[in-house]
């Protein structure tokens, strides 16, 4: 198989917590090659990413980039930037980055937003990198049921955001073989504002029910 056919089914998956296990299992359930991009190659937090995910590998965040058609940001937002500067926005360039992260500042006793009302961390991440197509998806439910949320009481919706849309029906085909109903598109990537926004509210209700497990769908959509 040549080295350009191997990319076009390879993730990068930035990041090696909990969102980037659990999304790189999807994404190895789908036949990807995973490479989880990481400071600490040999690490334990590392090794254990490996563990969880099977036929997994480890590099630098830019030996993944440029490795990869496809990156996840799976980092928290606090090292968000330095992740991309690492990654390097040229290995990252045309090709498409999925953005589950959320601007949250954890320094209160209850987590609160950490950018205003007039930007997100879609955007900052779409200004970091121009050239690359950055969709904001999987950032309003819990990294268990980011793949296969299957709830007792049915199946939630999962919405996502960007400008490119040949990159938006490419990451709608993998919320649909993640397991979730059909991707609603709630437009470019300045709507990111109100799914981190939205993010907040499914924190707000986990801490004041201490409830961890919920997901959002809308009902009576035009079909």
């Amino acid at each position: 198989m040549s080295t350009a056919s191997q990319a076009g089914k390879t993730v990068a998956i930035l990041g090696n917590g909990t969102v980037g296990v659990a999304l790189a299992k999807g994404f190895a359930e789908l036949g990807y090659r995973v490479i989880f991009g990481t400071r600490e190659v040999e690490g334990a937090k590392t090794r254990a990413a490996l563990e969880a995910v099977p036929g997994a590998r480890a590099a630098s965040f830019a030996e993944a980039s440029a490795a990869a058609s496809i990156a996840v940001l799976a980092v928290p937002w606090s090292g968000m930037e330095a992740v991309i500067f690492t990654a390097g926005p040229d290995n990252l360039a045309g090709k498409l980055v999925i953005d589950p992260s959320n601007p949250l500042d954890f320094s209160g006793e209850v987590p609160t937003m950490a950018l205003g009302a007039n930007d997100s961390a879609g955007e900052l991440v779409q200004r970091l990198l121009p050239r690359s197509h950055v969709v904001k998806a999987f950032n309003i439910v819990t990294a268990a049921h980011m793949v296969h949320p299957r709830l007792p009481d049915g199946t939630p919706d999962m919405l996502m955001a960007g400008n490119d849309a040949a990159a938006k029906a490419r990451v709608a085909e993998l919320i649909r073989d993640f397991g979730w109903r059909a991707p609603i598109d709630v437009g470019g990537i300045v709507e990111s504002r109100l799914l981190e926004g939205l993010a907040m509210l499914w924190v707000i209700y986990g801490f004041r029910n201490d409830h961890w497990t919920h997901a959002f769908s809308l009902l009576g959509q035009k079909r």
